[in-house]
Formats: structure tokens, C-alpha cells, sequence
């Protein structure tokens, strides 16, 4: 059976592999475009197989070496989409029926594509080609066969800090959560995607002409921080950034010009790419004009010039752009502004002291933070055996704040689909329950028996809701947890969460209690001491990175690049349109906007996980999700050091003010549950 890969088809198995965090050459290409032909399986239904082989196996590259192990474990996939097929099948190269070729028996051809599931061609060699090779089916695997437990994935350490456990020996205090006061956020469910065509416009294009003004502030001087790139064929051009001026999209000059809009897709289906860029003016400015955006001179690998030739575009991005306009429908750009940051906040150093060394503070030691990303159950049960492994480590390390981003019941799970639910109670019997009886179950009587055990333990738990959770809204932004109960009977509430047992676990006896849960809103910026956090549960990254046109990025840097942007955009959501299942309602578009730069910006992914610094004071934190379809996944331990005590005593003395300086006193393990 030969199988020959089309271009197209090669090229999406390279974006699918790409999309979760896989490089693979090109003779890798062909073999795996070629497995998508004889199994019949989509390039994202492989990436999605390699993740999860990946996680299993404790691999993390695909190589010629790993590529056999991950060929055998696609058996157990075949077939299962006969209807999705990839290339072109022997059935499909058949002569259909006309006066000539009879029709063929529908039993033969049956038998036929059953056996061709079976036996399958290993396009690995050319000597190989034609024969059959029978692969043996392997056993999916479950949650209790992983392996490489509490193995760490990804580190972020460079100055070599120990762990949070090993410093404190013990004795944790209460850390200050609360939101950033300079923050907007949903506290109550309201009425959504009820906003008019005309609204929702407006709310665009205040958006522009707001971020208009904060990048024309930020580069009216001249600002080396951006790409550059001369034009060598002109040598009287002159290139001072001081020369050229702010002017509408699409109005024509003769000379080089700075404009500020945002990036469209032309063809409004399929990902960006170079030859359907657009740049949008406002309709204040430039009455919504549209021009096609030139980057030839800002991808010629070949141009010299010292300054730095990358970029990285999506659509809803909000950029300036330096160049000529000579018609009005074309721009040659020569620089590009991906955006402005937001300013970053400066603490007073007495403020410092009192949060870092205070002996109701952290007393000099370390402030921990655990961070995980739902579904926190496979999906082949309900039993959340993974958070349950979870809540273990953290009644055992006593971290200062957890926090804990959905889905804590996924919509997505395949045994809640039906949307009859039934549970096991403690005595073994099974009973219909509802999504707010299986959180309740799950997550807060989990808690509450953490708390029950240790009452006196400080750690404090920080909830997210998230648009897949199935007794939610399922609307961006978020509004926090309520427990909106209402009396079924005489002895059970309807819509209870049993988050109030948590609080008075252990404590019965007192009056005053601080909170050990934290509903806050989804996205939402939070001040935890001195610290700014900001944290989302959508998966942002994923979906920008779908629709994501770029060029000339170092190596392993795209992730960075991306997450970079929600910082640039000052926005936890910057796509538009937002990508299927985001349900963003841009009435609240405010809500998720960044009101400052963030030292710590959690965004849980299925991407590959990773910490990493950008733009100088911040450090991004992709956690992973704590389950991979049957097995389990990955979450993330945040450990901030204080600063030295004498650097901040001389502060004080000076009456200074000083940044978090995040950077270079944390250390950020990403470990496997």
C-alpha cells in the first residue's frame, strides 16, 4: 500500500506538532503525515497522541529513536474515525459506478477497509513500502500506571534558591490576598451576550484609540526597544525616528509615517499569514480603513542591520507601524510596535521590610505558592483520585496560598455528557447527584477534611472558576463561586457548594476567622503580600497561538513571545474574534484588561508548561493541567525569597521606593502529580 503526503498535509502535521510544543524534522514529517493516511487519523488527533505517549513515557523529544514507540502506541486509535479521513484511501481511488465499471459489493469493500485497519504500512523505510506490518494494540494508560511522579518537568531557578520546604523549617504565617485595587472585576453573575452590534463595535474601537494614546506616549521619542530595519536600496532615506510622524491608516505619503491599528485577517477563516495582514484604523482617526501590510523588509533574513528582526502578529493585536504608504492600500513596513506594557508598581521599602521580615509576616521566610489547572479528574472516572494525590502534598508542605484554576467539573467530561450523574456516596451506593453535589463532594469536603485534621494550618486556597465548569456561567469574564442555595427538603439544599463547611472546619468555637477560601472572578489580578498576580483559566496561549503568524523567533522562544503579548495588549484576552467555546462578552471588555505589569502571570495551557521572564520584571507561569485525558499531567510550585534584609534597611533609611525585583529572587519548579 503506498502512501504518498501531500504538501498541505505535511504542513499540518507541522503546525499540529508545533501547537503542542513538538519540533519534528522533515523526514519525521513525512513518516507521521504519512501514519495520518493509513490510520486515518487527524495531524491535531497525533499531536494530541504524542502529548499524551509523551507524558506517559517520560519522553520529550520525537526522534527517529522515540518515533517507533509512539508509532506503536497509535494502534489502539485506529479506526476509531473511519469518517475523518486524512489523504486519499484505497476505497476513495476506486472507479465510481458508471455504465463501465460495475458498482462494487458493499460487503467486499466492508471487508476490505477492515482489513486495511489491521494492517498497517510503516513508511519509515523505502524498503518497507507495499508491506503490511502488524502492529500490536497497546493499553491506554491509566492514572495509577504513570510514572516519573513528582519528577520535575521545567525549572526556572537562576540563582539557585532552595525550595520553599527546605527554608522554612516549619511554621508558616498568613499571607495578605486580596484584588488589586487598581483592578475591575465581576463580583455577581449579570446578564450576557445581550450586547447590540452596535456596542460591542464601540467597545472595540474605544479599545483602539485608548491603546493609540499609551503606545504614542511611550515611542513619540524615538524608542530603541523596537524592530528596525533599514532599507538598504536607498541610501538618502533617512532613518531618524524623530522624522517621521503619527498619521492615519490609509491616508497615502510619499514618506515614512507611523501608524497605530489593529491586525486583522483578511480572509476572516483560517490562520493569519503574511499575505492576508491587515492593519485596521480607528474609526475616529482613519474612518475604519483597512490596508494590506507588507513585512518583506522586516523578514529579510538577509538585511543588515544589528537590531532585531522578529515579530509575531495575531489577530485583535493593537500595533504601531513605521514605514511608506505610497497608494493608501499598501504599507512597506520597516518597524513594528508590538504594543506598550502597563506600568510596573514601585512598593515603599518600609512596606517591604514589614511584608518580608514582619514577624506577622513572612519573618524572613520564603512565601509559597502552589498553582494548578483542572479537569483534576481523568476521563474515564469520577473519582478524583488526582486531586486527592494533590491535597496530600499540600497537607504535607503547608504552602502559604494555593491556587486553583478550573475546571473543577469539567462540561467536557465524557461521563457527564449525558447529563445524568451518578455518584457513589460513603456507604457504596450509588444516587443521582447534581454538578454542584459532585464539586461539593470532590473539592470542598476535601478541604474541609485538610482543615479538620490540621485546624491550626495556614495555607489559604485561591478559586477560579472557568468557562468549561458545568454549573457556571459560561461567559468571559467570570464572576467568582456563589452558593446560591435553595431549599429542596427538609434536609438538602439545591446549588449548595459546601464551601462555608470549609471555613468552620476545626474552628467551631471561634468568632472571628480569617478566610481560608478565596472565590475570586476569572481573569482577575491579585495582591498577595507585595506581589501583583495575575491569573487566568482560559487557555489563552492555545488560542492565540492557533491563529498566530510570526517569523524569525529564537528557538523555544514562541510561548514566551506569546504570553508577552497579554502584557503588551494589557489585556488577560487580546484575540479577536476570540476563538470557538471563549464566550467573551465585550460589554465587560474592562474586566479583563491588566490595570498594572503583573510580577507573576499564570496562564494554564495544554501547551508544553514552562517559566519563563519577559520584559524585565515579570516571570509567566504555565503550569500545565493536572490530568492528560487518562493520565496524569503536571502543576507548578512558586517559591519567593525575600530580599536581602540590609538592602532594604538602606532603603528604608533613604525613603526609597523599589520594585518587586521578582526575577531574581524566585524559583519556579514544574513538577508531575
Amino acid at each position: 500500500m503506498s502512501t504518498t503526503a501531500t504538501p498541505k498535509l505535511k504542513s499540518d502535521v507541522h503546525s499540529a506538532f508545533k501547537s503542542v510544543g513538538a519540533e519534528v524534522t522533515d523526514s519525521l514529517t513525512t513518516r507521521i503525515a504519512a501514519l495520518s493516511t493509513q490510520l486515518r487519523l487527524s495531524p491535531q488527533k497525533l499531536a494530541e497522541a504524542w502529548e499524551a505517549h509523551s507524558l506517559t513515557k517520560n519522553v520529550t523529544v520525537l526522534d527517529d529513536v522515540s518515533f517507533a514507540a509512539y508509532r506503536s502506541s497509535l494502534s489502539g486509535l485506529a479506526g476509531e474515525n473511519n469518517n475523518r479521513v486524512v489523504g486519499t484511501s484505497s476505497a476513495k481511488r476506486k472507479a465510481g459506478p458508471s455504465s463501465v465499471t460495475p458498482t462494487p459489493n458493499k460487503t467486499k469493500v466492508k471487508r476490505e477497509n477492515e482489513q486495511q485497519q489491521q494492517q498497517l504500512a510503516t513508511p519509515s523505510s523505502s524498503a518497507l513500502a507495499g508491506k503490511n506490518i502488524l502492529i500490536t494494540p497497546t493499553k491506554t494508560p491509566t492514572y495509577k500506571e504513570r510514572t516519573n511522579q513528582g519528577a520535575v518537568v521545567s525549572t526556572y531557578n537562576p540563582h539557585g534558591l532552595s525550595t520553599a520546604v527546605s527554608s522554612s523549617n516549619g511554621g508558616h504565617v498568613a499571607a495578605s490576598i486580596q484584588y488589586h485595587p487598581s483592578s475591575s472585576h465581576p463580583t455577581k453573575s449579570y446578564r450576557h451576550m445581550f450586547t447590540s452590534l452596535e456596542a460591542r463595535a464601540q467597545v472595540l474601537e474605544d479599545r483602539l484609540t485608548t491603546m493609540t494614546e499609551k503606545i504614542q506616549d511611550a515611542h513619540s521619542d524615538g524608542d530603541s526597544d523596537v524592530v528596525v530595519v533599514k532599507h538598504e536600496a536607498d541610501d538618502s532615506a533617512t532613518n531618524d525616528t524623530d522624522s517621521s510622524t503619527w498619521a492615519p491608516v490609509g491616508i497615502p505619503r510619499q514618506n515614512t509615517v507611523r501608524c497605530v491599528g489593529r491586525i486583522c485577517n483578511e480572509a476572516h477563516e483560517g490562520r493569519l499569514n503574511k499575505a492576508s495582514l491587515r492593519l485596521e484604523g480607528s474609526r475616529q482617526h482613519s474612518a475604519g480603513s483597512r490596508i494590506h501590510l507588507d513585512l518583506q523588509a522586516i523578514n529579510n533574513k538577509d538585511v543588515k542591520s544589528e537590531d532585531k528582526r522578529d515579530y509575531s502578529l495575531f489577530p485583535g493585536q493593537i500595533v504601531a507601524v513605521e514605514g511608506i504608504n505610497s497608494s493608501g492600500r499598501t504599507m512597506q513596513a520597516t518597524r513594528l510596535i508590538e504594543g506598550v506594557p502597563p506600568p510596573s508598581e514601585k512598593h515603599r521599602a518600609c512596606d517591604l521590610l514589614e511584608y518580608q521580615y514582619g514577624a506577622e509576616k513572612q519573618d524572613g521566610k520564603p512565601l509559597s505558592i502552589v498553582t494548578l489547572c483542572g479537569p483534576f479528574t481523568t476521563k474515564d472516572n469520577l473519582s478524583y483520585d488526582p486531586l486527592q494525590d494533590i491535597m496530600f502534598k499540600i497537607s504535607t508542605d503547608k504552602p502559604d496560598v494555593v491556587i486553583m484554576c478550573g475546571p473543577f467539573v469539567d462540561g467536557r467530561q465524557p461521563l457527564l455528557h449525558d447529563g445524568v450523574l451518578t455518584t457513589v456516596d460513603e456507604d457504596g451506593n450509588e444516587k443521582k447527584s447534581t454538578y454542584e453535589e459532585i464539586f461539593c463532594q470532590n473539592v470542598s469536603m476535601l478541604l474541609e477534611e485538610m482543615y479538620v485534621n490540621d485546624p491550626t494550618m495556614k495555607t489559604q486556597f485561591v478559586l477560579l472558576p472557568s468557562v468549561e465548569d458545568a454549573f457556571v456561567d459560561s461567559v468571559y469574564p467570570q464572576p467568582p463561586f456563589v452558593e446560591n442555595t435553595m431549599k429542596r427538603n427538609h434536609n438538602h439544599e439545591y446549588g449548595d457548594l459546601g464551601l462555608h463547611f470549609v471555613e468552620s472546619a476545626g474552628r467551631e468555637e471561634e468568632k472571628k476567622r480569617s478566610n481560608r477560601v478565596h472565590c475570586v472572578s476569572n481573569p482577575c489580578t491579585l495582591k498577595i503580600n507585595e506581589l501583583t498576580i495575575g491569573v487566568t483559566s482560559s487557555d489563552v496561549l492555545f488560542h492565540i497561538s492557533s491563529d498566530e503568524c510570526n517569523a524569525n523567533l529564537p528557538p523555544g522562544t514562541r510561548m514566551t513571545r506569546i504570553a508577552q503579548h497579554l502584557i503588551q495588549q494589557r489585556s488577560y484576552y487580546p484575540l479577536f474574534p476570540a476563538a470557538k467555546g471563549a464566550s467573551l462578552d465585550l460589554a465587560k471588555a474592562d474586566q479583563w484588561e491588566m490595570p498594572c505589569q503583573p510580577d507573576i502571570l499564570i496562564v494554564p495551557s495544554k501547551l508544553a508548561s514552562f517559566a519563563k521572564p519577559v520584559l524585565d520584571r515579570t516571570i509567566v507561569v504555565n503550569p500545565g493541567e493536572l490530568t492528560k485525558n487518562t493520565t496524569g499531567g503536571t502543576y507548578a510550585t512558586i517559591d519567593v525569597h525575600p530580599m536581602k534584609r540590609e538592602t532594604l534597611e538602606d532603603a528604608v533609611e533613604a525613603d526609597m521606593e523599589m520594585f518587586s525585583g521578582i526575577q531574581d529572587r524566585v524559583r519556579v519548579d514544574i513538577k508531575r502529580i
